[in-house]
């Protein structure tokens, strides 16, 4: 199935990008966030790639299909969704909220917060900010990244 992303460098070198993927046969969706690891001034490009293979700079997890829900639901009602995940090794906690700036809503800010268990000075925080469209492109993924799960286990 189709994975959508979101590239969003500055020449500050402080961009993130994510992404978001189903696997219908196994009921779930997934995400990933990297942090930018550098900028081209010439090509006003950012890069990434550098991070990949970094776990205070990149972090991937599963969606719950009730997380998915309570997302779309923010992204049709405004009421902020916040959920924890936690594994033997490490806790993960995002959130999905309106992001206002200067008192006015100009679309919808994702943040993942990591940390590991055994280490709890490895820790990895992540944001992007999503205008309307971008938010409203998430929503139509996720309907139909459900849509899909649901007819795969018919």
């Amino acid at each position: 199935m189709a994975r959508i992303q979101y590239y969003k460098p500055n020449p500050k070198g402080t961009g993130s990008a994510c992404s978001f993927w189903c696997n219908a046969k196994e009921g779930a969706l997934f995400g990933s966030f990297i942090k930018q690891s550098g900028w081209n001034d010439k090509t006003k490009t950012g890069s990434f790639k550098a991070n990949k293979e970094n776990p205070s700079a990149s972090t991937q997890f599963k969606f719950s299909q009730f997380e998915v829900a309570s997302i779309v639901d923010t992204i049709e009602t405004n009421r902020p969704f916040s959920a924890y995940h936690q594994t033997p090794k490490k806790i993960t906690k995002f959130n999905f909220k309106p992001y206002i700036r200067k008192e006015e809503q100009v679309g919808f800010s994702y943040s993942v917060n990591t940390e590991d268990k055994e280490d709890s000075t490895s820790k990895g925080s992540f944001i992007i900010g999503l205008t309307y469209g971008e938010a409203r492109l998430l929503k139509e993924y996720f309907l139909y990244s459900l849509a899909s799960i649901f007819t795969s286990q018919d």
